[in-house]
């Protein structure tokens, strides 16, 4: 029977990590993800893009009226596709001591209105969102027992960009585009022993504050906003030759995000979220078919972030609970060279708003390549 190797367990894990959160809860792309730290080789380097297309179609309050009184039909608000990617490189300098540069766009949401309904209902016609982060990461082993105890620190310089159509009439927008940077850090610790594919990681992510400029209405516009810290533990471990389990449980602090206000020279533009904090758990198993291929299967539960009220009904946004499960595989194209790959499917509960929106079950699918070095 094959054995377990930890390169290919551990790519594996990354593929599901990045997969199975490509579309969570708030404003939650990627998340983040510094699995690449843990790679067992001395030097490794990763690239990851993954694309998602998101089914979520709202529908108009039952006969809302547009002008003259006849109802808008249809679709009023989708989702865009998104784009999400990963690049690290990881280097150890001894036995003990290792550092992770990464870049990657934790945060981004893309939605599409019908122009008449924002307009009447005074929301953005069209908004996307989008993030930057270029962090580094680092930790340091203790032997402790049969393992090694190694704390973890990291920071990161992020950006966050916000552009949206603000509607000026029925027919009529007017573009508005801020953007800001800022400094995250994080802390945390990771217990492994190898010989037996086990890791234990706990890390926390600071939030991070921006003060958003650029400009709406033909004039400057500025905004203060926050990313939400959060908190995931994660673990593995083998289970027999070939085999080994995997798990994990996240926390987003999302309720610090409850709006966005942007100051322009003419009207405030709003943007409700009313957000609760997010919670996502993941379950699932790897199985090495032979010393080169391992596959992987994962499932996810993601807690819906928008809050609801004592009768069950979302007093804003269109964030219901999401089920998902993803399949993914990695193949050593060499002895220094790792492809891997994966597909995800979610079902997003159907849902109602006090706006009076409706929606049935939406899918996410997210289809991820990975290309990976080592030596």
């Amino acid at each position: 029977m094959a054995t377990f190797k930890s390169t290919t367990a551990l790519a594996a894990l990354a593929l599901a990590a990045m997969a199975s959160t490509a579309h969570a809860g708030g404003l939650e792309a990627n998340g983040y993800n510094w699995d690449l730290l843990f790679d067992p080789a001395t030097y490794a380097a990763k690239a990851t893009v993954t694309h998602v297309n998101i089914e979520h179609d709202i529908e108009n309050p039952t006969g809302f009226p547009a002008l003259g009184g006849a109802a808008i039909p249809g679709t009023v608000s989708s989702s865009a596709d998104r784009v999400h990617y990963n690049l690290a490189v990881k280097a150890d300098f001894n036995d003990q001591a290792t550092c992770l540069m990464s870049a990657q766009n934790p945060f981004g949401n893309g939605v599409d209105r019908n122009l008449a309904y924002a307009a009447l209902t005074g929301q953005a016609a069209r908004e996307r969102l989008t993030s930057f982060d270029a962090g580094l990461t680092c930790s340091y082993g203790f032997d402790v027992g049969p393992g090694t105890l190694s704390p973890i620190l990291g920071i990161s310089a992020q950006t966050l960009g916000y552009e949206a159509d603000i509607p000026t009439g029925l027919t009529t927008t007017a573009p508005l585009s801020i953007a800001g940077s800022g400094t995250g850090w994080r802390v945390g610790a990771a217990y492994e022993i190898p010989e037996i594919a086990l890791r234990v990681s706990a890390i926390y992510n600071a939030a991070v504050d921006y003060t958003l400029t650029g400009t709406a209405f033909g004039g400057p516009a500025t905004a203060d906003a926050t990313t939400p810290q959060s908190f995931e533990v994660k673990g593995q471990t083998g289970i027999a030759p070939g085999w080994l389990v995997l798990g994990s449980v996240k926390w987003v602090d999302w309720s610090v995000l409850q709006s966005l206000s942007v100051a322009t020279v003419g009207p405030v533009v709003g943007t409700d979220f009313s957000y609760r904090d997010g919670w996502t758990v993941t379950g699932g198993v790897g199985h090495a078919i032979t010393p080169d291929l391992t596959l992987l299967g994962t499932i996810t539960w993601d807690r819906g972030t928008s809050s609801v009220n004592d009768s069950g009904v979302l007093i804003s946004g269109t964030q219901t609970d999401r089920w998902g499960a993803t399949l993914g595989g990695a193949y050593n194209l060499a002895e220094n060279l790792e492809l891997s790959g994966g597909v995800s499917y979610s079902i997003i509960g159907s849902g109602e708003n006090l706006r009076g929106e409706t929606w049935d079950d939406g899918s996410v699918l997210g289809i991820s390549a990975s290309l990976k070095a080592h030596f």
